[in-house]
């Protein structure tokens, strides 16, 4: 079993709520408890003390349909915490892409 708790943290739910203080338990890779002061013997304690946690941010839209092709770990949006994209909706996008496109670097 895996575990990561992350203590004393600013959590917000993603519904507009006003941040409460909590702890965040996830266990094998799951939310498992979201209170205040959880005791739990978990793998990995992290202090969050003065720092937010949320959930993943969705980016409605988004023109990485490229980026994504020579970038694909993406590490800009995660880092700003975006977990999904919606790419496409303007009509433009790389695909269908041609059989010769194999011999491009990307």
């Amino acid at each position: 079993m895996t575990s990561i708790l992350f203590k004393g943290g600013t959590v917000y739910d993603g519904l507009g709520n006003i941040g409460e203080r909590l702890d965040l338990l996830i266990v094998d890779g799951y939310i498992h408890e979201i209170a205040p002061d959880i005791t739990f013997d978990a793998s990995r304690v992290i202090d969050i003390d003065g720092l937010a946690l949320s959930p993943g941010f969705i980016d409605v839209h988004t023109h990485s349909d490229l980026t994504l092709l020579s970038n694909p770990l993406a590490e800009s949006k995660v880092r700003q915490g975006v977990t999904t994209e919606v790419i496409g909706n303007c009509g433009l996008g790389p695909a269908p892409i041609p059989p010769q496109a194999d011999a491009l670097a990307f």
